[in-house]
């Protein structure tokens, strides 16, 4: 629907002239992306230096820590794109100002990851940053409000094969997995999923699974892999425990989906704390007793 009348490089490569004191320099200056006012480079012989507004420059350099953080989380091209646009918004709103610049920058590749689902927790960026994970979550949250960002929930099925990598379940991680994912569905429609964290979810899926397919991984070797607490792992198996899905054998449980529900966690505990309550209020007293 449409023709390039005319297309014209402005600067397809880097040209140098000698002043007369012999030094030289490069011609002409350089126009970022989201650059305001070009960027021009000086200096003596051996020298360079690149001047330009304070915001350009932290939008120059942010790309480059994008890149770095990227690489490092083995990520593709296009994240970096995504979260370079994401940046330069958080430099046009000054969030940036009071805050370090590489938090910023994980939480705008948090956020692309998020919107990608791809297999990367806010942990992983900690420990790549060496930074506090609590910071960079309070980061994120705050930037996503700021900008309205909308993020879909975290599954923790696209997380599993990841983790039975680690695992190694002697060439059978992807049956596993397929299992696992299968468990973990079946935690969702019981409300176990519900306001928890991913690991807790994959780790007892896969810790399920992988007695079922016969191979025995112990709590600690789960744990170490998610990084978790135990009796984060602990509850999670008690509460599928309580679920019409953990009679049924391996068998029953790939072909049958049990069509009820269960009742969420919180309401079966709540449920035992009143008949709790009831007992003790139906024991008799040591003075009625006596």
């Amino acid at each position: 629907c449409s023709m390039v009348l005319e297309e014209n490089v402005i600067v397809n490569s880097a040209e140098f002239s000698k002043n007369a004191n012999g030094t030289s320099s490069v011609n002409g200056q350089f126009v970022g992306e989201y650059c305001t006012t070009p960027f021009s480079s000086w200096g003596g012989p051996g020298q360079s230096y690149i001047s330009g507004s304070s915001k350009d420059l932290t939008i120059a350099k942010g790309k480059q820590k994008i890149k770095w953080l990227a690489t490092q989380l083995s990520l593709d091209s296009h994240f970096i794109d995504a979260a370079h646009r994401l940046f330069v918004l958080a430099v046009q709103r000054n969030f940036i100002q009071g805050r370090k610049t590489i938090n910023v920058i994980a939480a705008c590749l948090y956020i692309v990851c998020r919107r990608e689902r791809a297999p990367r927790l806010l942990l992983d960026f900690s420990e790549v940053l060496q930074t506090n994970v609590f910071t960079l979550g309070s980061t994120f949250l705050k930037f996503r409000r700021l900008l309205n960002i909308q993020v879909p929930v975290i599954e923790p099925t696209h997380y599993i094969e990841r983790f039975a990598a680690k695992l190694e379940f002697e060439g059978k991680e992807l049956e596993v997995a397929v299992t696992a994912r299968k468990i973990a569905n079946r935690m969702k429609k019981d409300w176990i999923q519900t306001g928890r964290r991913p690991e807790g979810i994959c780790g007892a899926a896969l810790i399920v699974a992988a007695r079922m397919h016969g191979f025995r991984r112990t709590q600690s070797e789960v744990v170490e892999v998610m990084r978790i607490c135990e009796q984060t792992l602990k509850n999670r198996l008690m509460e599928f425990e309580q679920t019409a899905s953990s009679s049924l054998t391996m068998e029953e449980f790939m072909k049958i989906d049990l069509p009820e529900e269960s009742n969420p966690p919180s309401l079966l505990q709540a449920e035992k704390n009143v008949e709790a309550e009831k007992l003790l209020l139906d024991q008799p007293s040591e003075t009625e007793t006596t």
